[in-house]
């Protein structure tokens, strides 16, 4: 039973509702005290990366069925019900008598047999209710829970882009997003690396540049040799479009700044070439050495990796920069679903301060005629063109420019900024604005 999918997926939600911790860190927590097989593993981390998502919605169908406030369940109980509601109601591969008789033998084995009664009450009432009224959760869509957002989102998000465009938004966060692959073109082209693809079973389709849309077989990429050997990286188009928006040359020096894990730095890398480099840094030490390691499945020694604080430190002055600042993330929930529930409103504030701090101090590292991208993937205006306007009103000697022409029209918005929406554009939520130094 500690290996099950299930089990730990209950372990899994328990501690992380309890530290508000990253998921990833919870599941390697998990994963190192129970030791589950390569299935059990990847099943629970699906299993709870979409509890985590909808966890809200999920406790809205659980109160509303049995009638009982979820501050009086047990934890774990909470977490079995959780996971029986979520495959009955959005999980067609589990039929609905598995998913009941493996949460009532779930509860039995993790509490007792009395609690097994009420999660088999739980879910056989859920099911007889969706069998007997079809519409049976249209009241229930009028919550503002419905969505699985914490409210200060919810009401920031309602009153900044209103009710029907929110809902659009708030659709594109339920599901887990579309995956795709950036290839390193200056080895192999698209056609070929498609190919490739196909004889491991992953389907692709041509989505934008250098740039593959999965259609299937997503699970395998890791383990092709094309991904093993630096030819292809897992990235969303909105991410890759930061550094066509800077437009790094063959053999320009581009310092990267905020850069960890680097998957924007190895982009940069491939198009400056042999003559170029990149100079990334970050403050986070872990993060700086993935960055390294990473190096080596890429086979790439134009990327020098250095540990450096953007609002503090000393850099060498440099013809471009792009600042990947760090943010709320509110513009990858699809991707990171457990960012919604860890982050504060005050953390936008906080970190728009941060973000300015790091733009000023980094501006002083541009040479004159030199080109910023200030980027973020953040849907918050306090944290994307707020900054950028604070910044330009104190500082006469910068402008805004236009990015360039090979970005998608739909893709810059009424500024000249870059700017995705999930919900508009069906990639990751991202801003970047660039700017030169006279």
């Amino acid at each position: 039973m500690s290996s099950n999918a299930r089990f730990l997926s209950v372990k899994i939600q328990n501690r992380f509702e309890k530290k508000k911790e990253k998921l990833s860190i919870v599941r390697n927590k998990i994963f190192s005290q129970f030791k589950p097989d390569l299935i059990s593993k990847s099943r629970s981390m699906i299993l709870t990366s979409e509890i985590i998502r909808l966890k809200d919605r999920l406790d809205l169908f659980i109160e509303h069925i049995t009638g009982k406030k979820l501050k009086y369940l047990d934890p774990s109980l909470h977490s079995i019900l959780r996971i029986g509601y979520f495959e009955i109601l959005y999980d067609q591969n589990i039929p609905n008598y598995a998913a009941v008789d493996s949460a009532v033998s779930l509860t039995k084995s993790i509490l007792n047999r009395k609690a097994s009664g009420f999660t088999n009450a739980a879910l056989r009432n859920l099911i007889r209710t969706i069998e007997r009224k079809t519409e049976w959760e249209r009241q229930l869509r009028k919550d503002p829970r419905w969505y699985s957002l914490p409210i200060w989102l919810y009401e920031k998000w309602t009153d900044r882009f209103g009710k029907k465009e929110f809902y659009k938004l708030a659709k594109a966060f339920e599901r887990a997003p579309n995956t795709y692959i950036r290839v390193d073109i200056s080895q192999k082209g698209l056609i070929d690396i498609q190919k490739e693809l196909a004889e491991s079973d992953i389907k692709t389709d041509k989505f934008f540049n250098t740039f593959l849309k999965v259609k299937s077989g997503s699970g395998k990429i890791l383990s092709t040799e094309l991904f093993k050997t630096g030819q292809i990286s897992i990235q969303d188009p909105a991410a890759g479009a930061v550094v066509d928006f800077l437009d790094p040359q063959p053999g320009d020096t581009v310092l990267d700044v905020c850069a960890a894990p680097g998957t924007k730095s190895l982009y940069i890398a491939e198009k400056v070439g042999d003559l170029g480099k990149v100079l990334a840094t970050d403050f986070d030490n872990k993060r700086v050495n993935f960055g390294k390691n990473d190096l080596n499945r890429h086979n790439r020694s134009n990327i020098i990796w250095s540990l450096k604080d953007a609002r503090k430190d000393e850099f060498p002055k440099s013809d471009k920069i792009l600042i990947d600042a760090p943010c709320s993330g509110t513009g990858v929930l699809g991707r990171k679903p457990d960012i919604r529930w860890r982050r504060k409103l005050q953390d936008i504030k906080n970190l728009a301060k941060l973000q300015f701090q790091i733009l000023d101090h980094m501006a002083n590292y541009l040479h004159s005629g030199g080109i910023l991208v200030y980027a973020t993937c953040s849907l918050e205006p306090e944290e994307n063109w707020n900054v950028i306007k604070d910044f330009l009103n104190l500082n006469a000697d910068f402008q805004l420019i236009p990015g360039p022409s090979s970005l998608p029209k739909a893709w810059i918005n009424e500024k000249g900024c870059f700017q995705t929406l999930p919900h508009v554009h069906g990639v990751d939520g991202m801003f970047s604005a660039k700017i030169k130094r006279l």
